[in-house]
């Protein structure tokens, strides 16, 4: 995500939230690396690798809970997602403000997949596919399966 978003013009797309898994202490230095004025919000992961499935919707509400407070709290016009299922409970969160009319702008939501996601897509993907407004995939060969994705070709 950092590689993705290092082009972008700070001055027009400020201020910038990350988001990371209260686990994932590589992403939040990086993050304070590369933008000095990084404000990163932590989210408890939906489920650690390994986890058993049934503490999952539990988890899930949490995960969710803190997302709905990240979104209220910071009212984004852009969520820029990938990959791991941290950024399903920040997606849920963004459509609940569309959904109940909270916010007159909707907070737009772009999901670009895994690069390593060659022939179909992640869980996560397959999850948000109908909910995001662009679905970007880094292969040619999954727009043929998956209409709705965008292909621009190999992002990172």
């Amino acid at each position: 995500m950092m590689t993705l978003i290092k082009p972008l013009n700070s001055d027009l797309y400020t201020p910038r939230y990350y988001i990371v898994a209260e686990s994932d202490t590589l992403s939040e230095s990086k993050a304070k690396a590369q933008d000095s004025k990084a404000i990163v919000y932590r989210l408890p992961r939906a489920r650690e690798v390994g986890q058993s499935w049934t503490k999952v919707p539990w988890n899930m509400i949490c995960a969710l809970m803190v997302s709905i407070r990240i979104i209220l709290k910071t009212m984004p016009d852009l969520i820029l997602c990938n990959g791991p299922g941290s950024c399903i409970p920040i997606c849920m969160a963004a459509y609940l403000v569309r959904i109940l009319g909270i916010r007159k702008q909707r907070i737009e939501i772009i999901y670009i997949e895994s690069f390593a996601r060659v022939t179909s897509l992640s869980l996560t993907g397959k999850l948000l596919y109908f909910f995001v407004d662009r679905f970007i995939v880094q292969w040619n060969e999954l727009i043929k399966k998956y209409p709705k994705a965008e292909y621009h070709g190999i992002l990172v």
